[in-house]
């Protein structure tokens, strides 16, 4: 799965949102600019997927914090996602092999009241092709009694239907688990976000937690021990921890009495292995990120200031890890880091701003023409960060 535009309205600080994303996508912008609200357009997707729209907007803190603050009476929080599937992505509903092309979904609340939230527009588009190479396109949408479908084999209409027949209302319709699954958007759900925290990995983890790294990584042993289970992921991730920090001869998971389990470290200059309680934050920085791009079954994953706790010579390789991973997941990170500008490429930048009245918006710098004269004349986007000069 693969996002490659989003807009949005009145969605947090952002009045108007319209930004389109590449493979490896890097947030810069001042304090407080509205970088972790744009994070949060995509966790609010993946929860309203996963645990349904109630849910979701529990878990951003309730409606008032939902929509735009400053947005003029009752105006609507929209937002829209397309998004193109990694491979051929195949659906076989009425007996003929078609591969999906494309996603667009878009919904609108309205906040009656201003903290009650209730579901004024509803669409989700699918586009595909079938053997013989034909595009074909299917949209849904709520209708006065029951759901409006255009487009789209006659067959496939019909189990739609049938799906939503007994839907609960009001219900958007990428809550609806069967439809997703049909129509393949339940890929959703795999969109990781991570704050690494390194003092929770140093501190050993019961049997019982999920495998699935944490987004803060306090699981970091639990996640190691499925790793390190598989020979080939074994070799993989001492390659590619040793590749970073030289000094490192792997890693192995032990368990205590108690039934929990912590990991160590080998360095090739010890026999003794290192307890994870005495590795420094950004060895164990090192250790989640490796795992978070390489071994986290996640489509799209979100990092906050993964450069926190590094040594200065490590991020440009540490951009170099975030490149190649992005062959095989999308990547979005949040910096205020110069040197992770500075080796990124200029495309791949996303500036976060606000304006005099608090609204937050995105834009590729790059796309600028007066950025691209400052490129012209070998000026880095590094210098221009530090500058101030990409608002500009």
């Amino acid at each position: 799965m693969r996002l490659t535009h989003v807009r949005a309205e009145n969605f947090k600080s952002f009045a108007k949102l319209d930004i389109r994303l590449d493979d490896l996508n890097v947030l810069i912008g001042a304090n407080a600019s509205g970088k972790s609200n744009f994070v949060q357009v995509f966790t609010f997707i993946r929860d309203i997927v996963e645990s349904g729209l109630e849910n979701a907007i529990s878990i951003q803190g309730g409606a008032q914090y939902l929509r735009n603050v400053n947005c003029e009476g009752d105006a609507n929080l929209t937002v829209e996602l397309s998004i193109e599937p990694d491979y051929a992505a195949a659906v076989r509903p009425w007996g003929v092999t078609s591969s999906v092309i494309r996603w667009t979904l878009g919904f609108s609340l309205a906040f009656p009241g201003g903290r009650n939230v209730s579901i004024a527009e509803d669409e989700l588009r699918v586009e595909f092709s079938n053997e013989s190479g034909a595009d074909l396109a299917i949209a849904l949408k709520p209708a006065k009694k029951g759901y409006e479908i255009e487009g789209g084999p006659e067959e496939l209409r019909g189990m739609i239907a049938d799906s939503l027949e007994d839907a609960r209302q009001p219900m958007l319709l990428i809550e609806h688990q069967f439809l997703g699954s049909i129509l393949l958007f339940n890929s959703l759900k795999s969109i990781g976000t991570y704050d690494i925290d390194p003092k929770g990995p140093k501190n050993g983890v019961f049997f019982g937690a999920k495998s699935d790294l944490e987004p803060n990584a306090e699981n970091l042993a639990i996640a190691l021990e499925r790793i390190l289970s598989d020979d080939e992921s074994r070799r993989k991730l001492r390659n590619l921890l040793k590749d970073v920090l030289p000094f490192t001869d792997g890693l192995e998971t032990q368990q205590l009495q108690d039934s929990s389990l912590f990991f160590n470290l080998r360095e090739s200059f010890s026999r003794q292995p290192m307890p994870a309680a005495f590795l420094s934050d950004g060895t164990i920085d090192v250790i989640a990120l490796i795992v978070i791009l390489y071994f986290e079954r996640k489509s799209l994953v979100v990092i906050e200031e993964p450069e926190r706790n590094l040594h200065p010579s490590l991020i440009s390789r540490m951009v170099e890890l975030f490149k190649d991973a992005s062959r095989l997941k999308q990547i979005i990170v949040s910096t205020h880091n110069p040197e992770i500008v500075r080796y990124a490429e200029p495309e791949q930048l996303i500036l976060i701003s606000r304006d005099a009245s608090g609204s937050s918006h995105a834009e590729r710098p790059a796309d600028k023409a007066q950025v691209q004269r400052f490129l012209r004349e070998e000026i880095g986007m590094h210098e221009l960060y530090l500058e101030n000069l990409l608002e500009a």
